[in-house]
């Protein structure tokens, strides 16, 4: 009975480490449950992977499409089940990153507050810290080229997106995640490590 949210900014590992977890927990006979957008699942989760997916929405629209699929969360949110691990890529503090990086006070604000609601929902928190030169590093040499990143990692975001490192990494430390260095560990390692984290969890919750 364990919801792990895992943290990162673009290609820290996070679909890799996550893809991992989900087979170490299921060969050990825990059911997983992923997702990569809110809690809510169902119709809410479809839109906001819908957003996600729109190229050419305008960034305030996308924006506030991600804080009312939280706000969603504070009432709809699943919770795990008897022999059940939900693993959420990213959650409500990337959002409120991306708000300060942007200079979005009034949405800062509500995703600030909608974060102190929703992280009731959540018992772990694991952030993988890899900065920006080798996440951009990464995507010249593994990712697929797309219009979205190479607007992010080309050098007229650098600025915005260090902004945005700075802002999401402190939040993590705010907000009491684990920090996992995957920078220099392998992905079977991280994997390995936020499992035996999962599993721990579990054994606790058993007693």
């Amino acid at each position: 009975m364990t919801t792990i949210v895992v943290e990162g900014l673009d290609f820290a590992g996070k679909s890799t480490v996550c893809e991992l977890v989900r087979q170490r927990l299921e060969a050990s006979g825990t059911r997983v449950v992923e997702s990569t957008s809110c809690l809510s699942g169902g119709w809410v989760e479809k839109t906001v992977e819908r957003v996600y997916e729109a190229r050419r929405l305008p960034s305030l629209l996308r924006s506030a499409v991600y804080h009312a699929a939280y706000l969603a969360d504070v009432h709809l949110a699943r919770r795990a089940g008897p022999g059940e691990v939900i693993v959420q890529q990213s959650y409500i503090h990337r959002v409120l990153a991306y708000d300060r990086a942007s200079g979005r006070r009034l949405l800062a604000a509500v995703a600030d507050r909608l974060g102190t609601r929703v992280a009731g929902h959540v018992d772990l928190w694991v952030w993988l810290d890899c900065p920006l030169d080798e996440r951009r590093r990464r995507y010249r040499r593994f990712g697929t080229p797309n219009e979205r990143d190479e607007r992010r990692f080309a050098a007229a975001a650098d600025r915005f997106e260090r902004e945005l490192e700075t802002e999401l990494t402190q939040l993590a430390r705010q907000s009491g995640y684990i920090f996992i260095d995957t920078a220099s560990l392998g992905a079977e390692t991280v994997a390995d490590r936020i499992a035996a984290l999962v599993q721990a969890h579990e054994r606790v919750g058993t007693r």
